[in-house]
């Protein structure tokens, strides 16, 4: 399955390939005429993770269905560096009547446009779109939004209480410095209602694609947890190969997208439906040429879930609807008292 799966995420971003050109900061051409352009930076070696950046380009590929005519862009760089060097790139090209959008598709990148935005204004004709953060800039052509995990891992959190079997369950994060996982962690003990173990994979980006490190801590993770909310990006492949490999992994939470054929271990997924936002938003600046305030999206407004796997619908499906107001209460109150 996992194969079929990749070669599904290769055609895709082949077909991508062929539908919107670009590969390097200096194919970006100066042109004429008054086509609109979208880039987008990926997170590192984000592309290929079958979770939140191939969801991401699910919605590129639905917009640019919609909107054949509009230029796009595509960059998956191997590193920071490699992403600063684009995005400072095209910080100071010179003005032109050719309206663009830098999409900054990672929360990696906030630090980033910190600091280049310091050196550098926009000119007229560029405007920023900036992914998983909740700064305001001064400047209205900078866009931000977040989509909350809170709720949706609240009610993780509720399964994950009734699975773990009085063993301790496992919050495992990329890292300690991305604020978004580091909210869905907090909803997940929350929901859990009890204490559980916090582990990190890396201090940086790497722990996103750190697949293999996972899989060798599984063994184990196995003996001492009975449930893992991994929070993780592609890493959390490994963890799901070792489900299928080994009888003694615990339960596991899926993300971003639906994961639950991954491993008959995921009870469910929390997910985020960022293609459905990623297309509104770019079809909302060609239309206008502007996009909403910063925006905070969560359980209520329908932009995060959590979905459980149908495996263990009949066993928890009344357990989360009878949690789900509790959840978006308690995610609501969440941030009201934490101004972040």
């Amino acid at each position: 399955m996992l194969r079929i799966l990749h070669y599904i995420q290769c055609i895709l971003v082949l077909l991508l390939s062929i539908m919107i050109p670009g590969c390097n900061s200096e194919d970006i051409p100066i042109e004429d005429e008054v086509t609109p352009q979208i880039i987008f930076l990926f997170s590192p070696g984000g592309l290929g993770d079958m979770s939140y950046n191939d969801c991401i380009l699910e919605g590129v590929q639905q917009f640019k269905k919609q909107n054949p005519v509009i230029d796009i862009y595509i960059y998956s760089p191997n590193s920071l560096e490699e992403a600063e060097r684009i995005f400072s790139d095209w910080l100071i090209r010179p003005e032109s009547n050719i309206p663009v959008l830098f999409t900054l598709a990672s929360s990696d990148y906030e630090p980033m446009a910190e600091k280049y935005l310091k050196e550098h204004s926009l000119t007229a004709n560029k405007s920023i779109l900036l992914f998983e953060s909740r700064k305001r800039y001064a400047d209205e052509k900078i866009h931000t939004f977040q989509i909350s995990m809170f709720g949706a891992s609240y009610l993780a959190g509720v399964v994950a209480w009734h699975c773990a079997a009085g063993k301790k369950s496992l919050v495992l994060l990329a890292n300690d410095s991305d604020g978004p996982i580091a909210v869905a962690k907090d909803g997940f003990i929350a929901g859990y209602g009890s204490d559980c173990d916090i582990q990190y994979l890396a201090d940086d980006w790497t722990g996103y694609v750190s697949a293999a490190l996972a899989y060798r801590n599984m063994s184990t993770w196995s003996l001492d947890y009975g449930y893992i909310f991994p929070v993780a990006g592609g890493s959390n492949a490994g963890i799901y190969r070792y489900s299928r490999e080994f009888d003694d992994a615990p339960f596991l939470a899926g993300m971003d997208i639906d994961q639950s054929s991954l491993s008959t271990k995921i009870t469910g997924s929390v997910i985020k439906r960022i293609d459905v936002v990623i297309c509104h938003y770019l079809t909302e600046w060609v239309q206008t040429g502007v996009m909403p305030d910063s925006q905070l999206y969560g359980l209520a407004d329908g932009y995060s879930d959590w979905l459980l796997a149908p495996l263990y619908g009949a066993d928890f499906n009344e357990i989360v609807e009878n949690s789900r107001r509790q959840a978006i209460a308690m995610e609501k109150a969440y941030y009201e008292n934490n101004e972040i």
